[in-house]
C-alpha cells in the first residue's frame, strides 16, 4: 500500500465514461472518504471510494485497486448471507481479495493476477523484451524462439527470487545454456524450479560459496523433499547442473557427487480407469451436455489421447485414405507424430467439430477445440458457456468441470454407491484397458497407445478386472494337458479355441480298428492334420478334466485291443496300440494327480 496525492498521482488518470474524448480531474471530496472527478469536456462526475485514501497498484500491470472499493455484480458466496455488499479488500502474492461487508468473509480473485495468466486468460501476446544479460527478467523468446510453442506462456524467467549473487551468476549461465542447446521450456522451468530451491536451501545453511558444496551438503538436501517425485526432480537438476558446470568449467566438481543411487525407488500407481458403470452412465448422459465437449470426450476416448494431446489438436487432424479414416496428431511427450485408425462414426463427430469452430472463427483458429468460460457447477447444459479463442490447457479444466457437474447432476455413482470421481487423465487407461479386454493383443493395446514398450502399457495403463480374472480363471481350471500329460498354457492355443472351443472338440466314436478320441484339438482350424484317429500321440491333443473317466475307459479298450492284435499277428496294430495306450496313461496319471 502507498499513500495517494490525489491531485498528482491521479492527474490525467480517468477517461471520461461518457464522452471518452477528455480526462476527468479532481473536483473536490465527497462523503465517507469519496472523491470527486470532473470531465473538462462533459462535465460528468465520478466518485471514487477511498476511505483511507490508499490504492493498491496490482503487479505487472497498471491495474489500480482503492481500499473499500465497492465491486458491483459480485455476490458473496457465503448461502446464508448472498449479500452484494462486496468490496476490494487487498493484494497478496499477485491474488486479489474481496471482502464482503456484511458477514466479512474474505474471498479470493479466481486467478492470480499475474503476467502468465494474464497473457493466458485475456489472449494478451506480450511483445518480446530486448535480451538483456544482466537484468534479472529474461524473456526466454529474445534468446531462442524455436523453443516456445503458440500454447506456451512461461516464458519469463525471474532471477531475482534466486537467493546469492554469487549462485545468482552461475543460475544465469545454465539457464542461457539450456535455451541456446534448445532444451525445452518444460525443462527449463522445471530446473529453474529447483535451482531456485536449492538456493533458499543454501542461504539457510549459510552457504556462501560454491566449493562449499559437498555431497553431505547435497544429501541433506535430498533428504528434505517431501515427495518422490519432487526428490528426482531435484537431484535430476542438482545433477544436470554441476555436470555442465563442470564441463563448461565454470567450477569443478566430481562425478560422482551424485549418483544413480541416490535417486529414491519411483513407484507408479496401478492403471485406475473409469468403470464400466460409470463409463455406461457417463456416455448415456452425454446428450446433455453442450456438444463440443461431449467431442472431446468420444474423440477423447477413442483414441486414448493424453490430456495434453487432446487440447492441441490440430483442426486438419483427420485424413482420410481411399475408404478409410485415420487421426492423426503430434505428441509433445514423445515428439513424434502417432495416428489412430477411426472408424466413420468418430470420423463424423470430427467433421462436426470442425465446422463448429469454423462457424465460430473461420480460418483464424487452427485447434479443432477451444476454451470455455461462464461453465455451470449445477447445470449440465451449461446455458451460459461461452467458447472463447483461447488453446485448451494441457488440464482442461473446463471438460473436467462440465464432466463433473454432469456426474453430480444426474448423481452417477459408481458400484459402490458413492458419487463418482473424474479427471481427464483417466480417458487413456479406461479406453486401453477396454481395448485389452476386447481381446486385442498387448502389443496392438501398445501400438494404439503409442508405447515403445509393451511393459509401460501392461504395467501402468492395464487394469486387469475381477471378472477378467474370472474368465481366465475358467480356462486354467480346465487342466489343459497334452499327449505327454504335461500342463498345456492357454496363450499357446489359437484364439479360435477361446472363442468357439466347439469348433475344436473332439468326439469321435470307436469301431474294431479305430480308437475312440476325446478333448479337443489345439491345430489352428485352417491347418491340416496329419494325424487323423491318432490324436492321444498327437503333441497338439488337448485332455480335460472331465473327460478322465472316458480316458480310463478307452486306455481299458487299447490294452484289450493290443492283446487281439498280439494274438492275430498284426504287429502294425500292436505297435500303434501301444503308442496310444501310452501316452493316454501318461494322461489319465497328469489328471489323477499322479507324479
Amino acid at each position: 500500500m502507498i499513500k495517494v496525492d490525489w491531485k498528482k498521482d491521479y492527474k490525467r488518470e480517468f477517461i471520461c465514461p461518457k464522452c471518452e474524448k477528455d480526462f476527468m480531474k479532481l473536483n473536490g471530496n465527497g462523503y465517507g472518504g469519496e472523491q470527486m472527478f470532473k470531465c473538462c469536456s462533459c462535465g460528468v462526475r465520478k466518485k471514487v471510494f477511498c476511505s483511507s485514501r490508499r490504492i493498491w497498484l496490482a503487479p505487472d500491470t497498471n491495474l489500480r485497486w482503492v481500499s473499500r472499493q465497492k465491486v458491483s455484480d459480485f455476490i458473496c458466496p457465503e448461502p446464508e448471507c448472498n449479500s452484494k455488499t462486496i468490496e476490494f479488500y487487498a493484494i497478496q502474492k499477485c491474488r486479489t481479495y474481496f471482502k464482503c461487508s456484511h458477514c466479512h468473509t474474505v474471498i479470493s480473485g479466481s486467478v492470480e493476477n499475474s503476467r502468465n495468466n494474464r497473457s493466458r486468460f485475456s489472449n494478451e501476446k506480450f511483445t518480446i523484451m530486448p535480451f538483456n544479460y544482466d537484468s534479472n527478467t529474461w524473456d526466454l523468446r529474445s534468446i531462442n524462439c524455436s523453443i516456445i510453442d503458440e500454447s506456451d506462456t512461461k516464458y519469463i524467467i525471474n532471477f531475482e527470487s534466486v537467493k546469492y549473487i554469487w549462485f545468482r551468476i552461475l543460475v544465469k549461465k545454465y539457464i542461457y545454456y539450456l535455451c541456446k542447446v534448445g532444451m525445452s521450456l518444460k525443462t527449463i522451468n522445471t530446473h529453474m524450479s529447483g535451482l531456485r530451491s536449492f538456493s533458499f536451501y543454501l542461504s539457510d545453511n549459510y552457504i556462501i560459496d560454491i566449493e562449499q558444496i559437498n555431497r553431505s551438503l547435497i544429501l541433506d538436501f535430498i533428504s528434505c523433499q517431501t515427495t518422490t517425485n519432487i526428490t528426482r526432480l531435484r537431484i535430476r537438476t542438482l545433477r544436470d547442473f554441476l555436470t555442465t558446470g563442470t564441463i563448461q568449467k565454470w567450477f569443478k566438481f566430481d562425478q560422482d557427487i551424485i549418483r544413480d543411487e541416490d535417486y529414491p525407488k519411483l513407484v507408479k500407481a496401478s492403471p485406475d480407469p473409469i468403470s464400466d458403470t460409470v463409463r455406461k452412465q457417463i456416455e448415456n448422459k452425454l446428450h446433455l451436455i453442450p456438444l463440443p465437449i461431449a467431442r472431446m470426450w468420444i474423440i477423447g476416448f477413442f483414441t486414448a489421447m493424453r490430456p495434453a494431446e487432446l487440447a492441441s489438436l490440430r483442426k486438419d487432424c483427420l485424413i482420410q485414405e481411399g475408404d478409410n479414416w485415420k487421426i492423426v496428431w503430434n505428441r509433445s511427450k514423445g515428439k513424434d507424430q502417432h495416428e489412430v485408425p477411426v472408424t466413420r462414426v468418430i470420423a463424423k463427430v470430427v467433421q462436426e467439430q470442425q465446422e463448429y469452430i469454423h462457424n465460430l472463427w473461420g480460418s483464424d483458429w487452427d485447434y479443432l477445440f477451444c476454451h470455455y468460460r461462464n461453465l455451470s457447477t449445477k447445470v449440465p447444459s451449461q446455458p451460459k458457456i461461452k467458447p472463447v479463442k483461447i488453446q485448451i490447457n494441457s488440464d482442461n479444466k473446463a471438460f473436467i468441470k462440465c464432466i463433473r457437474c454432469l456426474i453430480n447432476a444426474e448423481n452417477i455413482k459408481d458400484e459402490n454407491g458413492r458419487l463418482a470421481k473424474f479427471t481427464a487423465s483417466l480417458i487413456r487407461p479406461t479406453r486401453l484397458t477396454q481395448l485389452f479386454e476386447q481381446g486385442h493383443p498387448t502389443a496392438v493395446v501398445s501400438s494404439w497407445a503409442g508405447h515403445k514398450e509393451l511393459a509401460t502399457t501392461s504395467l501402468y495403463y492395464i487394469k486387469v478386472s475381477c471378472e477378467l480374472i474370472e474368465k481366465e480363471a475358467g480356462h486354467i481350471q480346465k487342466a489343459l494337458f497334452n499327449d505327454s500329460g504335461n500342463p498345456l498354457y492357454y496363450e499357446s492355443m489359437p484364439d479360435s479355441f477361446w472363442k468357439n472351443p466347439t469348433a475344436h472338440k473332439l468326439d469321435l466314436p470307436s469301431d474294431h480298428i479305430n480308437t475312440p478320441i476325446y478333448g479337443y484339438c489345439g491345430l489352428p482350424l485352417d491347418q491340416r492334420c496329419d494325424k487323423f484317429r491318432a490324436c492321444y500321440t498327437c503333441s497338439c491333443f488337448v485332455a480335460t478334466q472331465e473327460k478322465l473317466p472316458q480316458y480310463k475307459k478307452v486306455l481299458s479298450q487299447l490294452i484289450q485291443k493290443k492283446k487281439n492284435a498280439l494274438a492275430d499277428g498284426h504287429d502294425v496294430l500292436v505297435e500303434q496300440f501301444s503308442k496310444q495306450a501310452e501316452q493316454l496313461d501318461k494322461i489319465i496319471n497328469a489328471l489323477s494327480g499322479v507324479q
